[in-house]
This record gives C-alpha cells, structure tokens and sequence, in this order.
C-alpha cells in the first residue's frame, strides 16, 4: 500500500483510505491558503482591468457601463432558469 502525504505538512496520513490531512489543523491551513491565493489572483485582474478603465476617454468608458449593465441583466435572467424546478405530482 503506498503511503499517503498530507499536502500542508508532508507528514504521513494514518487512517480511512480517501483522508486527505493529517489533522484538522493541516486542513484548515491548506484551505485558508488556497482562498488566499486566489484572492490575490482575483484583486491582481481586478486592478488591472481599473487601471484600462482610466486609461480610456470619456465615451469608451460609458459604452463600457452600457455594456456591463447589459451583461448583468442577462445574469439576472440566467438565474431565474437556475432555479430548482417544482417536482411534477
């Protein structure tokens, strides 16, 4: 049987066959870590795509607020086919 590593620590996991961790505490550093990761990685994009709306002149700037409320009615359509149909009796 080959043994298993914790990925927060490297320390051998002793136990049930799909446990991932070697303790509670290893699970919740890796996750935290995890979320943290890709918060940065979002707020990078984030400042990136602020820095181009500055950049542009006034009227690329309004058609980019039209096109986002565009897009954001239509995320708001979408949703409503999102939710859980109503079981037929």
């Amino acid at each position: 049987m080959k043994a298993r590593k914790c990925p927060a620590c490297g320390k051998d996991v002793i136990g049930r066959t799909d446990k991932r961790f070697c303790s509670d505490e290893c699970r919740i550093f890796y996750n935290n870590a995890l979320r943290k990761r890709k918060r940065s990685r979002n707020r990078k994009q984030i400042r990136a795509i602020i820095g181009n709306i500055r950049e542009m002149d006034e009227a690329d700037a309004k058609n980019l607020l039209r096109l986002l409320e565009r897009i954001s009615k239509v995320f708001k359509i979408m949703s409503t086919f999102a939710k859980p149909r109503e079981k037929r009796q």
